[in-house]
């Protein structure tokens, strides 16, 4: 049933109402997060429910870790702890529980994108987990983007997974995140509308694949050879500015340099810094663009 149409007056904005648009800014900001949050948090719960733990203090939530298990790589998705409340030992109960109840197999490596709170890192550190590279969140609107030799073809229709496009994710996921993530993908896909699949190749030859998603976010995706990291990433820059996007924006490794360089050369630029942390060396980074720092 449509809503009623609503009769509104438009003025000119006076000096007087500043806070009532500040409130109204940070009242969508918050509706879209706790939307997208909302999203996440149901898919941890379908796939992890065993990684997914809270605390609470007098019926009150307090502090919660979500931890996501694909083969041999336990990634911490989130980690948060009511502000007055760090540093009394809720946390590291928490961390614990949501490592632990999945029971992962032997072998398996803790790994997490930290924030730069040093009490965290302390704390992931005494998880197992330690500093492997940092990780750029890029974002921007491009300027223009080099030809890398790269070609893109999207395998589906948008905001739709299809088999042929998981199966081709598991081929390079394998080697890229040792772990096959068919739910994973699914979620890429489906989360932002107008999200797309593309088989990346180079002459005849699919090299790899990336996910462009609807709200301009690129990644997950990587290449079997570094040095086409480039390439792919100035095509998925131009994909995303084909299908309408005028920001654009990534998360890439430090150590992925081809990524890292076509961002910066598109006009895309650093917004934040944080660290990858891992028990040992897993993932396949130069070659890797993460979708974000919680799916990884």
């Amino acid at each position: 049933m449509a809503k009623p149409r609503l009769e509104a007056r438009i003025r000119p904005a006076r000096q007087g109402d500043f806070a009532a648009c500040a409130r109204l800014c940070l009242a969508s900001l918050r509706d879209l997060s706790h939307r997208n949050l909302v999203r996440f948090f149901r898919h941890a719960l379908t796939t992890d429910p065993d990684g997914f733990h809270v605390a609470i203090v007098r019926g009150r939530i307090v502090c919660y870790a979500i931890t996501i298990l694909r083969g041999k790589t336990h990634f911490l998705a989130q980690f948060f702890g009511k502000p007055g409340m760090q540093s009394r030992g809720i946390g590291r109960q928490v961390l614990a529980r949501a490592f632990d109840a999945p029971r992962p197999p032997l072998g398996t490596v803790r790994c997490v994108v930290a924030s730069l709170d040093l009490r965290a890192q302390a704390l992931y550190t005494k998880f197992g987990m330690h500093p492997r590279t940092i990780m750029y969140f890029v974002e921007g609107k491009p300027t223009k983007s080099a030809d890398g030799g790269v070609e893109l073809r999207q395998l589906g229709p948008a905001g739709i997974s299809t088999k042929r496009a998981r199966d081709l994710a598991a081929r390079f996921d394998r080697r890229l995140r040792e772990a096959r993530r068919d739910a994973d993908q699914r979620y890429f896909v489906t989360v932002a509308k107008g999200s797309r699949f593309y088989e990346a190749r180079a002459g005849a030859k699919t090299v790899g694949y990336v996910v462009v998603r609807g709200n301009g976010a690129i990644g997950p995706g990587g290449v079997h050879d570094p040095s086409l990291s480039a390439g792919l990433m100035s095509a998925a820059i131009a994909k995303a500015h084909e299908n309408g996007m005028k920001t654009v924006s990534a998360w890439v490794p430090g150590l992925n340099g081809g990524a890292l360089m076509a961002a910066f050369g598109a006009g895309l630029k650093v917004e934040f810094l944080t660290a990858w942390m891992a028990a040992k060396d897993i993932v396949r980074l130069e070659s890797y663009l993460p979708s974000g720092g919680v799916l990884f």
